[in-house]
């Protein structure tokens, strides 16, 4: 197997930018989502996993309900952030086949739609099970999530396209080198 110094390099930042980006809140998903359409479905369930993980950790230096639901049920924050990222990646795969071509619609389309949809499928693969388990937080729960689920779609779908495009680019990935 050969070593791609380019792809080690990327995925180690991309760690890096999930464990410093965990601490603000809204941008945590921009690693998982960049990962999706710019790695293998491999490296996209690892990077799913890491979000998970770190997710629950931090859930222990930022006391919300949120987070006091995380730390009771640590499943919660790991197995919906894997069938994220293999859904974002998923779409964006099929996306791609379909949108073959050499335009600029052809490149970005995929990317702004996986993007959106891991946006989504995030909250909604979380968000039920939060309420589910969350208790008397309840409404707390609903209130936090609603404003996240929507600064999320919008940097999902505003800052991450423009970011894997141009790395994808430079990287001379396939799919965007025309």
């Amino acid at each position: 197997m050969k070593t791609n110094v380019k792809l080690i390099t990327v995925g180690a930042v991309t760690v890096a930018l999930t464990v410093v980006l965990g601490l603000l809140p809204y941008v945590f998903l921009v690693p998982l989502l960049f990962t999706c359409v710019t790695r293998d479905w491999k490296i996209s369930l690892c990077e799913g996993a890491f979000f998970g993980v770190l997710s629950f950790l931090y859930a222990f230096i930022s006391p919300s309900p949120v987070g006091v639901t995380f730390i009771a049920n640590p499943w919660i924050p790991i197995v919906p952030r894997i069938l994220t990222a293999l859904g974002c990646h998923g779409a964006y795969a099929g996306l791609k086949k379909i949108c073959n071509g050499n335009t600029k619609a052809a490149v970005y389309v995929p990317v702004i739609v996986a993007c959106g949809l891991g946006s989504l499928l995030n909250t909604a693969l979380v968000v039920p099970c939060l309420i589910w388990r969350g208790g008397d937080l309840f409404l707390a729960i609903i209130i936090e999530t609603a404003i996240a689920a929507c600064i999320e779609f919008a940097v999902a779908v505003i800052v991450v396209p423009p970011v894997a495009v141009t790395v994808g680019k430079a990287l001379r990935l396939k799919g965007y080198v025309h």
